[in-house]
């Protein structure tokens, strides 16, 4: 299942803080650049962008890793 960036760029902000976001891209820029991201395009986030399992992993991993939390994946799936 596909889940889009926005969504859970959205939960952060909502859940944490405007920033956590952009410290989350940072400790995920490894990920996010095997994807074909770059962290500009994951800052300004057109809201299309799909995440795979694996990229939507690395961002988990380093929200827990972070912030000790997990995202709930029901919240990211599409409605």
């Amino acid at each position: 299942m596909a889940t889009k960036a926005s969504s859970f760029k959205n939960w952060c902000t909502e859940n944490i803080s405007p920033q956590s976001w952009t410290r989350i891209c940072l400790k995920s820029v490894d990920a996010i650049r095997a994807k074909g991201h770059n962290l500009k395009e994951m800052e300004d986030l057109n809201p299309d962008i799909e995440m795979d399992d694996e990229l939507l992993e690395a961002l988990n991993d380093a929200l827990s890793q972070l912030y000790e939390m997990k995202v709930n994946e029901e919240v990211l799936a599409p409605h």
